[in-house]
């Protein structure tokens, strides 16, 4: 235990109270005194308890954040557009990163009410609907990147059918009709996902085709496997993110399938991944630098009460384009 209030009122030779007004910077102290008890302090190395101050003051600075996947570098930078928005709304933020375990996201999280946030950032949370109902249930809390109609919960996603419409759109502009997704699982963003793009391939008169995956490079690996086993064999892939679009790619390739001579392939998040010169992967941006502000404007407001009905926001998509699609080869497929 470091020093406390206590302790520097001995050393200054005031009382707590004082103590206490001048850490939070009350006017109604003299000079000398402010002084005396500031040096004391300094002497002592007493730093002020921000989470005591707070309840102190009924009033709580921190924001509690959940990470989906830490490895994930969209979650990073959907972290660094909160982390932004937090220190300009004048509050800290206590970040606990998930491991793709719907169990280990519930623990995290009631960790995080043991510590008294102010409100929860939940990025893609696995959990059911039924536990995350119980655990919102009187916390401020918005979802980023994942759906919900529970009551009372904020929401900032993206707008899945305009995404899927922008791939598909691109994809058949350039002459594909055979056009498989990989999915990402069975978690909520991911069917929305999924189902966003059978929606849009049947509206273009085209039948979805579908690969059961993950939001991971591993996934992307094994569906591409299974992908090679199709008859016909797609012109194109679209992957539930860019990690699964790379760890396909690299399976293509080692097949001898070139990208994208032989096989388009299309990502989702415009990761930094989808950037590198060697990849330069066509791939669909988040915005990922709105979320943070909306989502933290959202629990702001949750937090003092401002309103009370349950906001969701969908964040427009602008499909990045680079040398990962081309058209198909005339008159054939892939292969």
């Amino acid at each position: 235990m470091g020093p406390t209030q206590e302790d520097v009122a001995k050393k200054a030779k005031v009382s707590r109270a004082l103590v206490s007004l001048v850490m939070r910077g009350s006017p109604n102290v003299s000079d000398q005194r402010r002084r005396r008890v500031l040096r004391a302090a300094e002497e002592l190395g007493y730093r002020p308890n921000a989470y005591a101050r707070s309840l102190a003051s009924k009033r709580l600075h921190t924001i509690g954040v959940l990470i989906n996947d830490v490895t994930n570098p969209y979650f990073g930078g959907v972290y660094s557009s909160l982390a932004v928005a937090a220190e300009l709304a004048g509050f800290d933020l206590l970040v606990a990163p998930g491991t793709r375990s719907a169990e280990k996201e519930s623990t995290l999280v009631r960790t995080l009410l043991e510590h008294r946030v102010a409100g929860l950032a939940l990025m893609s949370p696995m959990m059911p609907t039924k536990e995350l109902r119980s655990l919102t249930a009187s916390w401020p809390t918005v979802l980023i990147g994942r759906d919900t109609s529970i009551a009372g919960v904020d929401v900032v996603t993206t707008d899945e059918q305009q995404a899927a419409r922008s791939v598909v759109d691109h994809l058949t502009a350039l002459g594909h009709r055979e056009i498989v997704h990989i999915t990402g699982g069975t978690n909520r963003s991911a069917k929305d996902r999924a189902r966003a793009y059978r929606e849009v391939m049947r509206e273009r008169g085209l039948e979805p085709r579908e690969v059961f995956g993950a939001f991971s490079h591993e996934a992307g690996q094994e569906a591409a496997r299974e992908i090679l086993k199709l008859s016909p064999l797609p012109t194109a892939v679209v992957a539930a993110n860019d990690l699964v679009a790379v760890g396909a790619m690299g399976v293509f390739e080692s097949h001898g399938f070139r990208v994208p001579d032989d096989i388009s392939v299309v990502g989702y998040d415009d990761s930094q991944i989808a950037r590198l010169d060697l990849v330069q992967l066509t791939s669909v941006s988040q915005g990922v630098g709105h979320f943070g502000s909306a989502a933290v404007r959202l629990l702001v407001n949750r937090i003092g009460d401002r309103d009370t009905r349950r906001v969701v926001e969908r964040i427009e998509t602008t499909l990045v384009e680079r040398r990962t699609t081309r058209p198909p080869r005339s008159g054939s497929d892939a292969a």
